[in-house]
């Protein structure tokens, strides 16, 4: 039985953390933010100011590499997914008829539901767990090192105290501090590849209406021109997100945050007009995220390793374009 410490409590610091748990590790999760997600979804998703994870407010589909890890890893988290309205969508269902059966065909499944349904599911099945221990509100500030060829971490400094781990995972995301306290431990710097991706998102939130159509027709999700791309994310509990994605260089794009400007642009495209025609109820502002990249952090260079005894997951190892929708199935697949 090893001990862990894994930096960071999102999606793939919860998985992380439940895999290791449930193989027999002594796990230790900390995370900064005081709150995690709990039972109330629509308070947590619209009201918990999350500056340091800008993409938890976007819209997210969970692609069936996702699916299959929950399913094979923890399917009681899968099963409470389900329970808590997420809504599985075979990509085969938008033909007449489905193609002749391939093997593997069963599992193109991607899921639909907000990140907050899948955090919540994870949380509950974490605090469930008796092998790990969660510290909510606990920043970890340094990595404890000791000196070799190549140097070994030995655990994390939480405030003025020193945790000790055989092993120590950073979940902390895109912007992990670790590379920095690597560097600064006099350790070779970790190998970062990383170029902009270009685009920033802006999203809006809707809800359905109990007592006004709910089915738009055999339209597709998504719509694209050559300056802009629009699509529709279906979700959890009757709720949708309306999202455009453009460049970043477009001098227009901050208009956008306008919500009557965001909903006149949405309505230029097949797919976003045909759900907005519904009349939902709107339950969000214009969230934007940009500053986007692709980018791989390796903790080995030509000569080796930099160091031993940690492991980087999740968007601290690797980040991409999230038009690709990865970013979830990636996390949850380091994890496992």
């Amino acid at each position: 039985m090893a001990r862990v410490a894994v930096i960071g409590g999102g999606i793939s610091g919860l998985g992380t953390a439940l895999m290791l748990g449930r193989r027999g590790h002594s796990v230790t999760l900390f995370e900064q933010d005081a709150r995690q997600a709990e039972e109330d979804l629509d308070q947590d998703f619209f009201h918990w100011h999350r500056p340091h994870v800008p993409q938890a407010v976007q819209p997210h589909s969970l692609l069936a590499p996702a699916r299959t890890v929950l399913r094979t890893e923890t399917p009681d988290v899968y099963a409470d997914l389900l329970a808590r309205g997420a809504r599985e969508y075979h990509e085969f269902d938008w033909f007449h008829e489905h193609p002749p059966h391939r093997t593997g065909d069963e599992d193109l499944v991607t899921v639909r539901t907000r990140r907050i349904v899948l955090e919540a599911a994870l949380a509950a099945a974490v605090q469930r767990e008796p092998a790990i221990d969660v510290r909510q509100g606990r920043r970890v500030s340094a990595l404890t090192i000791r000196d070799g060829h190549p140097p070994r971490v030995t655990g994390v400094q939480v405030g003025g105290d020193t945790h000790r781990a055989d092993l120590v995972i950073d979940a902390s995301g895109r912007r992990s501090p670790v590379p920095a306290w690597l560097t600064a431990a006099g350790c070779r710097p970790p190998v970062i590849d990383s170029h902009r991706a270009g685009i920033a998102y802006l999203c809006r939130w809707y809800r359905l209406r109990t007592d006004g159509p709910r089915d738009p027709g055999r339209v597709k999700t998504g719509s694209a021109v050559p300056f802009a791309l629009a699509g529709v994310f279906p979700s959890d509990n009757d709720t949708f997100a309306v999202n455009l994605v453009l460049s970043t260089a477009d001098p227009t794009r901050a208009a956008l945050t306008d919500p009557a400007v965001f909903e006149t642009a949405a309505r230029r495209f097949p797919s976003t007009a045909a759900w907005l025609d519904l009349a939902p109820e709107p339950r969000s502002s214009v969230l934007a995220m940009a500053g986007l990249d692709n980018r791989w952090t390796a903790l080995a260079d030509n000569d080796g390793p930099i160091v031993t005894g940690l492991v980087n997951v999740g968007d601290s190892l690797v980040h991409t374009n999230p038009t690709m929708g990865q970013g979830i199935a990636l996390g949850l697949r380091a994890a496992q």
